[in-house]
């Protein structure tokens, strides 16, 4: 016994496996690659992650109510560092099922779940990079559309090198400039560079009196009308030159008109096109300094005199003020985008920009508000640049076939919408018809690979003119990213469902 119990004691011995836990650290022990994996997939990690995407979130919900939507996209959602943190949240997901490995039967669930959150995050970034949403106004007399208008803002760069439209993504409502600390943008193909120092949210026409020679130069005046319960100022220029306005419709209930002189005003016929509306007539004086008014109603006079520069004058319409701010003599008026922060519930986006070459040098800087395109000359070059909504070109053309509203029975209240849409492919010259109804929209190309896949374009009703049913405009969606989000959104609820509910055997 003795013997072979000695024997025994000094053979060879086998070694017994390892547990997975001691695996796991032994790994982690002699490969850095298995230790980064473990240190991307950690938990401590994830919590960071989660935590900061949850207080991202509860900030853009804040900001989305009390802004709108474009802020909270522009500030998070659609943010450099809210797309990178999601990568990294990407990145600890698949790191931490690799943590598992070699993988299990009781893994199974686990891997899905986490698969299918990377999936779904992944379309929703090729959703927000590749597709876009947008509108298109169509008319039955109009003519096929191949461009849809985006909620993005971009900037229209005409190059003086090749004669080529280039398009810059561009939101001034994001942009903190001024004249010491300018944004520039780049003239591609050339040494110049845009510089924008100063933006404005509530850009419109404003007046101003240039100097003038020849017919063109007149008297010019610029007014402005203020009411303090409307809480709104207008600003007025006239002129009696040539080419510029010597009247100004006051919201269709009054005419103000500038004569040369009195004789100019003998053909004013009070019970003509103006009838019984109020009226107010400016002469200028004979020393190019003053003003001779008449204020009336219909064939009466109510009140008349003599007005100079910067003085005001209660009209009695309502509780209008007229204040005279400039009289010049060979002046013209020419009207360009301003600021207009007293009336903040008018006006359109805009920026002033100036053209700079290397070596420093500046254009006069000019105001672009947004649909325009403004010149920015400096010495012989010379750029054209303008602002506004994407216009985002279609491969395929649509036209509007019919619109039609039916209305409840004995009412005027509308009960669906039918817009009979004419889509045409350009390159095959195919046509294909579809038909747009209230919650029920069409797509293009349609079919079920392309609604599989969401390289798809959905067209749903928006908005319509109930004064003219030639016209309606159309709501576009176009998502890419659209399959992944699907394929991860089931991989989620199938992981979920076999962790909880579907246990495997080991």
């Amino acid at each position: 016994m003795s013997v072979h119990g000695t024997a025994g004691s000094t053979g060879s011995t086998t070694k017994r496996p390892l547990s997975r836990a001691a695996m796991i650290a032994e790994r982690q022990r002699r490969s850095s690659l298995w230790r980064l994996v473990h240190l991307l997939g950690s938990l401590k990690l994830a919590l960071v992650l989660l935590g900061t995407i949850a207080i991202a979130i509860a900030t853009a919900t804040f900001t989305e109510a009390h802004f709108d939507a474009a802020v909270a996209r522009a500030w998070i959602y659609k943010a450099p560092w809210f797309i990178a943190w999601l990568g990294v949240l990407c990145i600890n997901l698949f790191a931490v099922t690799l943590t598992r490995w070699p993988w299990q039967k009781k893994h199974t669930g686990f891997i899905i779940t986490h698969y299918g959150i990377i999936l779904l995050l992944t379309g929703a970034v090729i959703g927000s990079k590749l597709g876009f949403e947008g509108n298109v106004t169509l008319r039955t007399d109009g003519q096929p559309q191949r461009k849809i208008v985006t909620d993005r803002s971009c900037i229209q760069v005409e190059s003086p090198s090749d004669s080529y439209l280039y398009l810059m993504p561009l939101d001034t409502r994001f942009l903190h400039t001024s004249v010491a600390s300018s944004k520039y943008l780049p003239v591609p193909g050339t040494a110049l560079r845009i510089g924008i120092e100063a933006v404005s949210e509530h850009l419109s026409p404003q007046p101003h009196l240039a100097p003038a020679s020849g017919k063109a130069a007149g008297t010019g005046i610029l007014l402005d009308f203020s009411s303090g319960m409307m809480k709104q100022t207008l600003h007025v220029g006239l002129s009696t030159g040539e080419g510029s306005p010597g009247i100004y419709d006051f919201f269709g209930r009054a005419a103000i008109t500038l004569a040369s002189n009195a004789v100019a005003l003998s053909n004013h016929d009070p019970e003509g096109p103006q009838g019984k509306k109020p009226w107010l007539d400016l002469i200028p004086g004979c020393d190019g300094k003053s003003l001779e008014y008449r204020i009336g109603r219909g064939a009466s006079v109510t009140s008349s005199g003599n007005l100079h520069q910067d003085d005001q004058l209660p009209l009695g319409w309502a509780d209008w003020r007229l204040h005279v701010t400039k009289i010049a003599t060979n002046s013209a008026v020419v009207t360009t985008p301003a600021p207009d922060e007293e009336n903040t519930q008018s006006g359109v986006p805009g920026f002033r920009a100036f053209l700079a070459d290397q070596s420093g040098e500046k254009s006069f800087p000019l105001w672009v508000a947004s649909g325009e395109v403004v010149p920015l000359v400096l010495g012989k070059e010379m750029v054209r640049i303008g602002y506004g909504l994407e216009l985002r070109p279609i491969p395929f053309s649509i036209a509007l076939v019919d619109f039609q509203v039916p209305r409840d029975e004995g009412t005027e209240t509308p009960s669906d919408f039918r817009a009979v849409i004419r889509f045409k492919n350009t390159k095959t010259g195919a046509e294909k018809e579809g038909l747009i109804r209230m919650n029920h929209p069409t797509s293009y190309p349609g079919g079920l690979l392309a609604n599989m896949t969401g390289f798809n374009y959905k067209f749903s009703q928006a908005e319509w003119n109930p004064r003219d049913l030639k016209e309606t405009t159309l709501q576009v969606l176009y998502d890419p990213g659209w399959l992944p989000k699907w394929i991860g959104s089931l991989a989620i609820c199938l992981g979920i469902a076999t962790m909880f509910y579907i246990r495997p055997r080991e």
